[in-house]
């Protein structure tokens, strides 16, 4: 069964990793890091997104940690695992382009991208008037969309008002019995 070999290969790689870590100078920054890599080899051979999930913001994270530990400054352990849930929708979307609700790892991505990328460019102030410049412009843009969603209702047929010189639609006739 394809299920037990991802997760036999897994549990060696998982076991293989902490054992690295146990027996030499490696730190456990790397393991995080290599756990998330093991998921991602795990939805490189099955392509199911609950493995891409977790490689992506372990492997987010555990770069950051790496990074960290190697003496770069600023909150570059938050913009990793910002980077890494953006590779979610980015691996996402090359690998099953249209798929429903690809976009939800931008959100967190974003919010820990917007709030990190201060103070690892040097420049705090950037960081402190980004996240609400950004905000701002991203709410105006809501308001401001002209499509089709301006009424009650937005989008959705039912909830829309109706046009009040024209009577409403008739309901759908009923299926046939069998």
């Amino acid at each position: 069964m394809a299920t037990n070999r991802v997760l036999g290969l897994l549990l060696i790689g998982l076991g293989g990793v902490l054992l690295l870590a146990a027996t030499t100078d490696i730190g456990g920054e790397v393991v995080i890091g290599f756990i998330g890599a093991a998921f991602l080899v795990a939805y490189a051979m099955t392509r199911n997104y609950g493995f891409l999930i977790p490689g992506g913001i372990l492997t987010g994270l555990g770069t950051g940690l790496v990074l960290q530990s190697l003496g770069v400054r600023g909150d570059i352990v938050v913009l990793g695992l910002g980077l890494g849930f953006v590779a979610i929708a980015v691996v996402d979307q090359l690998v099953a382009p249209g798929r429903p609700g690809w976009w939800w790892p931008f959100i967190p991505g974003g919010v820990l991208l917007l709030s990190s990328i201060g103070s690892v460019t040097g420049l705090p102030r950037l960081g402190r008037y980004l996240v609400p410049g950004v905000l701002i412009v991203a709410g105006a843009a809501l308001l401001l969309r002209r499509d089709g969603g301006d009424g009650p209702g937005g989008d959705d047929p039912e909830l829309q008002q109706q046009d009040p010189g024209r009577a409403p639609a008739p309901p759908a006739p009923p299926p046939p019995p069998r």
